[in-house]
């Protein structure tokens, strides 16, 4: 902040920070100085006797006059949510979107329940804050361990957020540790995939999101990265045969996969098909209407699993490829991963990939 006085450039010591040389008009602008530096550290002082964040703003607010602006948790989330929406498909997806917004509507409920108010300072979201709103998405949202971690991921991209406005200068995840269980993902099996392929007599929906099914466990594909792709991301491979060749949205790494006979054949099938639109390959419902209709393909083919699009992704994994032998690595580029360590939990899995690793080893031993 300015104090109101002038120096030259040719006048000032930088290294002492005052005005120079001996004369009169140095010594008032010194002594304004050395007065503001004073209100500074009185400033500071309040500050950690009354427990508040310190920041360069709250100090200048003290040193000013000004009154403190008292900066919410609801208010700092609501600012967030419309830059996300502000930047809808360009810097936010629709997803990511309503996925924050979901997380809003959790800590408003919450912030009535746990302070009785609206809402509650930024400054007041703390380790006990965060452990009891753990608590609630646990027992009053039904949210499992790694559900409510998400949420606290979201909380905490927000708060820190905060920090980049200078509006507090730490966040209580400093010190606390974001974990996420390991747990099996939902796969079917070889059989139960054929169970899926092998239904007849379906509605033109149901046989719609079954083959868009079908083609994301032949090509890996995730439900935005099919439907975002046009024949454009269809090219020759370096084998001469039809390859996928995308960048995943989530990660925006490039993805490589060759085009397997299934994946091609509903190609083929959808080529004119009357809802598709224009560069697209294979027509696909929204992503709820996509996992509804799942559902009832499941229990058409009497599988309990509880199926989702994202399923496919898993079997291409595992089913299609590591369990035929491709090696982690290819398997790792064909789905776009950032780290190997990612494919490596499909393989963790993978019951028939451990077995047939171990009767290589027990022949190798005899």
């Amino acid at each position: 902040m300015s104090i109101g006085q002038k120096v030259t450039a040719s006048s000032w010591d930088a290294r002492r920070g005052y005005a120079k040389p001996k004369t009169k008009e140095a010594d008032e602008i010194n002594s304004d100085i050395e007065t503001y530096r004073r209100r500074v550290f009185e400033a500071h002082r309040r500050l950690l006797e009354e427990g508040k964040v310190i920041t360069p703003n709250a100090i200048i607010s003290l040193i000013s006059g000004q009154k403190e602006r008292n900066y919410t948790l609801l208010k700092l989330m609501e600012r967030h949510n419309q830059q996300m929406e502000a930047g809808m498909g360009v810097t936010s997806s629709y997803g990511n979107y309503k996925n924050y917004k979901t997380s809003l509507g959790y800590l408003k409920e919450f912030v009535r329940v746990y302070t009785c108010r609206q809402d509650i300072l930024i400054t007041e979201v703390d380790s006990s804050f965060i452990d009891s709103y753990v608590l609630f998405l646990q027992t009053e949202k039904n949210c499992h361990h790694n559900g409510a971690m998400k949420q606290l991921q979201r909380l905490k991209k927000v708060l820190n957020l905060g920090i980049n406005y200078g509006w507090i200068s730490k966040t209580p995840f400093i010190s606390y540790k974001i974990k996420f269980r390991p747990y099996d993902k939902i796969i079917l099996t070889a059989e139960e995939l054929q169970k899926i392929e092998k239904l007849q007599g379906l509605s033109s929906k149901s046989e719609l999101t079954r083959d868009a099914f079908i083609f994301s466990c032949y090509t890996g594909l995730a439900y935005v990265d099919l439907q975002q792709l046009t024949r454009d991301n269809i090219v020759a491979g370096v084998d001469g045969t039809p390859w996928i060749i995308t960048r995943r949205k989530k990660t925006d790494i490039k993805a490589r996969i060759p085009l397997l006979p299934k994946a091609l054949a509903l190609l083929e099938k959808y080529r004119s098909h009357p809802k598709l639109k224009e560069g697209q390959v294979i027509p696909i419902f929204s992503n709820q209407k996509t996992n509804d209709y799942l559902k009832e393909l499941a229990k058409l083919a009497a599988i309990s699993k509880p199926l989702s699009f994202h399923c496919g992704r898993h079997i291409f994994a595992t089913v299609i490829t590591l369990a035929n032998g491709v090696p982690i690595e290819t398997v790792s580029k064909a789905l776009g991963h950032t780290d190997i360590r990612t494919t490596q939990i499909y393989a963790r899995v993978l019951d028939e990939k451990i077995a047939r690793d171990f009767h290589t080893l027990l022949t190798k031993l005899q």
